[in-house]
């Protein structure tokens, strides 16, 4: 467990709260949306991309809104996205487009 310390005086003292962000879901509820789903700790760690015994953790401890956000998508049937050749080659052009539109208006040229 991290702390995160407050100085009164010259004496630094721990305050007990962790340094990560604030826990949005309980780990009760995590669990609930898990067996109210009949998923096991490996498949749910599978699509999720953790280990079961993350999954675990997060029962214990509670998650913050990014696995909250997760867990909705995968709710909504929505599948794990990860990014293909099209688009790290879209995001290449539209850097090289950019640095272009740059250059053109530095010219002092009208860019298209």
């Amino acid at each position: 467990m991290q702390f995160v310390f407050v100085c009164i005086g010259k004496q630094t003292m721990p305050t007990g709260r962790r340094a990560a962000s604030e826990k949005f879901l309980s780990g009760t509820e995590i669990r609930a949306w898990r067996l109210s789903r009949n998923l096991t700790h490996a498949k749910l760690g599978e699509w999720l991309g953790l280990t079961p015994q993350a999954i675990s953790k997060y029962e214990l401890r509670g998650a913050t809104k990014a696995i909250a956000l997760a867990l909705a998508a995968l709710d909504r049937g929505l599948k794990p996205w990860r990014a293909t050749k099209e688009d790290l080659k879209a995001i290449e052009t539209n850097v090289r487009m950019k640095a272009l539109k740059k250059g053109a208006s530095a010219n002092g040229e009208k860019a298209n």
